[in-house]
């Protein structure tokens, strides 16, 4: 279309977006492993990371993909690729579920959560 993408806002702001959930993972990962430097209990953020950390980087990637449409699916750009990293990761590494229930026991009390 004759400019950077970039130029738009609808990109820009995806953009945008996107570098706040990487920079909200990213220090939550700090933070799980500053407690383990210290000896502390991290349990809790572990589980965190473990869940909520792929689904941010698969989220991003897919719009990523889809801002630049049908030639973000091709093998020219890195996209696809991760994509499927993103999900093998997810798959091979265990279901989100037990890292949630274990979220929603400490939160609420293991009788209140089944």
């Amino acid at each position: 279309m004759g400019q950077p993408i970039s130029r738009y806002q609808a990109v820009s702001f995806a953009l945008a977006e996107a570098q706040t959930l990487l920079e909200a993972a990213q220090w939550l990962c700090y933070k799980t492993l500053w407690k383990a430097d210290r000896g502390e209990s991290r349990t809790i953020e572990g589980a965190m990371c473990k869940w909520w950390i792929p689904e941010i980087c698969l989220e991003i990637v897919r719009k990523c993909l889809l801002i630049h449409g049908h030639y973000g699916y091709t093998e020219d750009l890195p996209f696809e690729q991760r994509m499927r990293d993103i999900l093998g990761w997810q798959i091979g590494d265990g279901t989100a579920e037990p890292s949630k229930l274990l979220l929603a026991r400490s939160m609420m009390g293991k009788e209140y959560v089944e």
